[in-house]
């Protein structure tokens, strides 16, 4: 253990090093929960000029957690960013007058479940105006009533359901991320045995190890247990911070520690390997870059797999980028069945590493 001890404390003393460690996995989490959060939330650019008209439907709309924008003009409503625009411009007496003659201008930029359930809130709101302006006997009560209704219950409550996990997406885009950040920074913090390589300090720390697979097993050791801190973190982050329940067994939890440790273990093993090629820093790094960037973007930790063509999907399935991302969406879908795909993907990465470490202990020792 005395390779183990003597690499961890050289990692952790480089200050650089040691910040780049906490501050990505803490900045990445918050992006992707910001992100998400945003595009959960339902908007609604509304223009209505009668003053009760538009008193009632803003508090219709807020009791179903509809986030209202008022706009000054019909135009800016249609033009809006928000997730559907809407103009009545009808007066509440125009509207008395006229029930059945209701005319709403709407605009959605884009279909989606927001947009959807958004039109279903607005469906229930505008019925129940239309019953109120149909039995009022006259335009005073009609607009007395609206005041009454806007401090009772919506009449209709729309609560959007989704099957598995409803926070799938924001952890498993989270985690996906958690793996560029992983292995990007561990194969990038394997260059510090460049130094030793070039000044013989490798060499002679290998004389204190019984043999090459005892001197990797200690050294990428290292980086799965920084990687298992990490990990740790992250989940400090969803369940204390975001208040996100992972929704997670305990056996799962355990599984997701140790995939991710083995990912450690695998981006150090490509790490180690491609120092050996090499004895200056500036190949060593363009190296890391040109085999952690496809690694990240075809193993889908950037977008998902399924938007790549043909040929790259089916390449992809040998990356342990893809194993792990795989394994992110399986435990974090919610949906039970999946034990077989995730031992699959898990025994994956057991064996990429094995090869790794099988590759390592083929590497001339003067190249270590």
């Amino acid at each position: 253990m005395r390779i183990f001890e003597l690499y961890l404390k050289r990692i952790v003393k480089r200050r650089l090093t040691l910040i780049f460690m906490v501050l990505l996995p803490v900045l990445f989490t918050f992006m992707v929960v910001t992100q998400y959060n945003d595009a959960t939330k339902v908007t609604l650019a509304l223009y209505a000029p009668d003053a009760a008209v538009d008193s009632y439907v803003s508090a219709m709309l807020e009791k179903q957690d509809v986030t209202l924008i008022h706009v000054k003009d019909a135009d800016s409503a249609i033009k809006s960013s928000a997730n559907l625009g809407i103009v009545f411009s009808q007066t509440a007496d125009e509207l008395y007058a006229s029930p059945d003659g209701m005319k709403i201008e709407s605009y959605a930029k884009e279909t989606n479940f927001n947009s959807k359930s958004l039109e279903v809130k607005l469906n229930s709101v505008f019925s129940s105006l239309q019953t109120l302006a149909k039995n009022a006997p006259d335009a005073e009560a009609f607009k007395q009533n609206m005041k009454l209704m806007e401090d009772s219950p919506a009449p209709i409550k729309v609560e959007p359901s989704i099957l598995g996990n409803p926070h799938a997406v924001v952890l498993t885009s989270t985690f996906n991320m958690i793996v560029f950040i992983m292995l990007f920074l561990t194969m990038t913090n394997t260059l510090l045995f460049l130094g030793d390589k070039v000044h013989s300090t490798t060499e002679r720390v290998l004389l204190t190890a019984k043999n090459k697979l005892s001197y990797y097993l200690q050294t990428v050791s290292v980086f799965a247990a920084i990687g298992v801190v990490q990990f740790l973190l992250m989940i400090a982050l969803m369940s204390g911070a975001f208040g996100i329940d992972l929704e997670l067994s305990a056996s799962h939890l355990l599984l997701l520690v140790l995939a991710y440790g083995l990912l450690n273990v695998i981006a150090a093993g490509i790490g180690l390997l491609l120092v050996s090629r090499t004895t200056k820093q500036s190949t060593g790094r363009l190296l890391v870059t040109v085999v952690s960037l496809p690694l990240a973007m075809l193993g889908g930790t950037l977008w998902p797999s399924s938007i790549m063509p043909e040929g790259m999907q089916r390449f992809a399935r040998i990356l342990p980028t893809r194993w792990i991302t795989e394994l992110n969406t399986e435990l974090f879908s919610g949906f039970s069945g999946s034990s077989g795909a995730v031992t699959t993907h898990f025994i994956s990465l057991l064996g990429c590493a094995a090869v790794i470490f099988l590759l390592l202990t083929r590497v001339k020792t003067q190249d270590i």
